[in-house]
């Protein structure tokens, strides 16, 4: 990686793999300015994932966090919380068989149930606006 303040290289000193987000977090220092900073490197979703709904589309996290996000929009901490169960719900698609392909439906139990264990006024909420959870 390259140093944001004169473009040398870089080298990583110290690096920690981040559990709740699926992240790895990196000190860095320059080489050439000896300036330290940190990155986070993070799985690119949208070119590993793929959702099946008339042939195959690349997953967008930021639609999962949306609708995470209007099923807790009752909680203060709303942003947050839909942030912290996203990456719940990824961590728990990246566990079934299926992957790299899935299905709507499966993208939508799986977050009901991450928002069944976090907040069931939420979970009812998020069940509402997917009625395929209802089949």
């Amino acid at each position: 990686m390259k140093c944001l303040y004169c473009n040398g290289d870089t080298e990583v000193t110290n690096s920690r793999p981040q559990k709740r987000n699926n992240q790895i977090w990196r000190r860095r220092k320059c080489s050439k300015c000896q300036a330290i900073f940190t990155s986070h490197e993070a799985i690119d979703l949208s070119s590993t994932l793929l959702v099946e709904c008339e042939g195959p589309k690349p997953f967008i996290e930021d639609l999962l966090y949306s609708d995470l996000q209007t099923a807790l929009k009752h909680r203060p901490d709303s942003y947050g919380a839909a942030r912290e169960a996203s990456y719940t719900v990824i961590k728990e698609l990246l566990k079934l068989s299926n992957k790299p392909l899935f299905k709507p439906t499966d993208i939508s139990r799986v977050a009901y149930g991450v928002l069944e264990k976090l907040d069931q006024r939420g979970a009812l909420r998020y069940r509402a606006d997917h009625p395929s959870l209802l089949q």
